[in-house]
């Protein structure tokens, strides 16, 4: 068993891109811990031109080399189908209908597709079933927390995966920073069993937000590992930040 747990750990972390993008006026960094029991996290970019970029974040069902063999098919179908449409609803549509027809029907995935576009000043996104997405606004100090309705992926074969699926649009400016992140930051536990939740999140990011992304990621996860101390982590732990330039 801990053989099959080490396997599935390398195939998670050799997915996963070793390299942050560059793409002028965006500044990004992205994280992935395990946990001893790997699960499938996945997080990836798409550099759609000079001034696109998209950006995904997901969380596969179950542990183990069968979480990391659906990971690597996410991974696939992506970037497979991420430049056949601008529409981040409609990639996650086709992701589906794909992951639905190879997945047994025990597995699914929730997932955030979202492409920033530079020059019209907006994230596009679409979420299938997972954590929203905070967004710190530098000009008046405040958070949003950005959600929209969708499904989890390989739940529903097609008719109303698409009936429920959102796309939205939000405008950014300079200094804005954007968190997508997994279960594991959320629910990490301390010795209590008190999860860390949302509210401390959001109080991490709010501290950590003036600096650059890679300050802000390694912040809020210093504030995870204070909270959970020696705690077992239960569930992996993803993060992708992205400032605004």
């Amino acid at each position: 068993m801990q053989q099959q747990l080490e396997v599935a750990r390398q195939v998670q972390m050799s997915f996963l891109p070793r390299m942050m993008p560059g793409i002028n006026g965006l500044d990004v960094a992205a994280k992935c811990i395990p946990a001893f029991e790997v699960g499938g996290d996945y997080f990836d970019f798409v550099q759609l031109d000079d001034r696109r970029l998209g950006v995904a974040i997901g969380d596969v069902s179950g542990k183990g080399t069968k979480a990391a063999f659906y990971m690597t098919l996410l991974k696939g179908f992506l970037r497979a189908l991420a430049r056949s449409s601008q529409s981040p609803a409609t990639i996650l549509k086709e992701i589906n209908t794909l992951f639905y027809e190879n997945a047994s029907r025990d597995a699914f995935i929730s997932m955030i597709y979202g492409v920033f576009d530079l020059d019209a000043r907006e994230l596009i996104m679409a979420r299938s079933g997972h954590n929203p997405v905070l967004l710190h606004r530098t000009q008046n100090n405040s958070i949003d927390t950005i959600v929209c309705d969708g499904l989890a992926l390989g739940l529903d074969k097609g008719p109303l995966f698409d009936e429920k699926m959102q796309e939205r649009s939000v405008t950014f400016m300079p200094g804005d920073v954007f968190i997508f992140y997994t279960d594991g930051i959320t629910e990490a536990r301390n010795k209590d069993t008190e999860e860390f939740g949302e509210e401390r999140l959001e109080k991490a990011l709010m501290n950590y937000a003036p600096g650059e992304a890679n300050a802000i990621l390694d912040g809020i996860y210093k504030e995870v590992q204070k909270f959970k101390k020696k705690a077992e982590l239960e569930d992996d732990m993803t993060m992708v930040v992205v400032k605004i330039l």
